[in-house]
């Protein structure tokens, strides 16, 4: 069987939608004897996932072309004869596609939340999701918190929509008995504990929000760790730095930039806390790698994180610094962490990459079926 996937989410640094990709390429390869086309809008240097040759390759066009431009014109047509099912990643489908497809919404932010997008972004998803999530043969949610979000706007779609989640790499897990977490502070944090939030840097990430918390964590427990906010600067990258300049003890916060995967797990064992303070979140990913590394989380209390921890993380109101920095105190103190990270560690059993495939698998063969019979 063949199956085409819109590899943009490949393209670049690895973030959420891309680790969701890539580990669910690595799982059907593992699970089938199948064969996968990445969709580009031009050619791509290096993917991360070229040892999976010749079971994966890239589709595009001889002339780069812009995102948009490619997704409605060439994307589609230049997978007819090459694909039994057509899978959109980015809540979008390729236009004049021949075959079933199944679309993936992770969230639906550009629509519900603008303000924090690129007006391209903007443009090329709210231009195109209700047409793309009409014409599919199925629809997927990464989870209930955004089919909820969806029926919102289409609850016809929504109630047809199937919630399919994302999986944890195995790298992520607990530091081994013993493991000394000088080096990852010295290299982080100057040497001082840390608490630590992995994710892009961009307003509905929280980022204010914890600042905030930290000030005044910092307030009423000056010995307390230090903040690491490790990732990409996004959209709004002007309002970090402003809100940076407000906080007490800028030389306390840590921003180390992207970090690889290897950096990321280092962080998450070794945190005296781990932090997820956003807005809004379509599944919560580095939630549920931090909760693999049985770290002790405190997360807002957004739907998906929400539903992504599962009773093993702390919540806190979305946006409430107070509320956030109490949190956090109470995560920092001895009584009760060992309890918190055994929770963390139960929950992780349940978010491998396992089930997920499998559903997969069971899907994109039944459209697939579907188009024979």
């Amino acid at each position: 069987m063949r199956i085409g996937f819109d590899g943009r989410p490949l393209i670049g640094p690895r973030t959420g939608v891309g680790v969701w990709l890539e580990g669910l390429l690595r799982g059907l390869v593992a699970a089938t004897d199948w064969e996968f086309s990445l969709l580009l809008p031009r050619a791509v240097a290096a993917l991360g996932v070229e040892d999976l040759a010749p079971r994966v390759r890239p589709v595009h066009p001889a002339v780069p072309l812009p995102g948009t431009l490619w997704l409605t014109t060439v994307a589609g047509p230049s997978l007819a004869g090459r694909a039994d099912v057509v899978v959109g990643t980015l809540g979008v489908l390729p236009r004049r596609v021949d075959a079933p497809a199944a679309v993936v919404v992770h969230d639906i932010t550009p629509r519900t939340r603008p303000h924090h997008h690129t007006l391209a972004n903007r443009f090329c998803f709210n231009a195109y999701v209700e047409d793309s999530v009409t014409r599919a043969d199925a629809v997927v949610c990464v989870s209930n918190a955004t089919r909820d979000r969806l029926a919102a706007l289409m609850p016809s779609v929504a109630r047809q929509a199937l919630v399919i989640g994302e999986g944890v790499d195995p790298v992520f897990s607990p530091a081994p008995p013993g493991a000394d977490p000088a080096p990852v502070r010295a290299r982080f944090a100057g040497g001082r504990p840390f608490i630590v939030q992995i994710g892009t840097l961009e307003p509905r990430k929280g980022i204010a929000t914890l600042l905030a918390a930290h000030a005044g964590l910092l307030a009423r427990r000056p010995e307390a760790p230090d903040l690491v906010l490790a990732g990409l600067r996004g959209w709004g990258g002007d309002a970090l730095d402003r809100v940076l300049a407000a906080h007490p003890a800028p030389h306390r916060v840590h921003l180390p930039g992207y970090v690889e995967r290897a950096d990321a797990v280092a962080l998450l064992r070794h945190a005296e806390a781990v932090c997820v303070a956003s807005d809004e979140e379509g599944f919560g990913l580095p939630l549920a790698e931090a909760l693999a590394c049985g770290a002790v989380c405190v997360a807002s209390d957004d739907p998906a994180l929400v539903e992504v921890s599962a009773g093993a993380a702390r919540h806190v109101p979305r946006g409430d610094a107070a509320a956030f920095a109490a949190a956090l105190e109470a995560a920092l103190d001895d009584a009760g962490r060992a309890a918190w990270q055994a929770r963390a560690r139960t929950r992780a059993a349940e978010l491998g990459w396992g089930p997920v495939v499998e559903r997969w698998r069971e899907l994109l063969a039944a459209l697939a079926g579907a188009r024979r019979a």
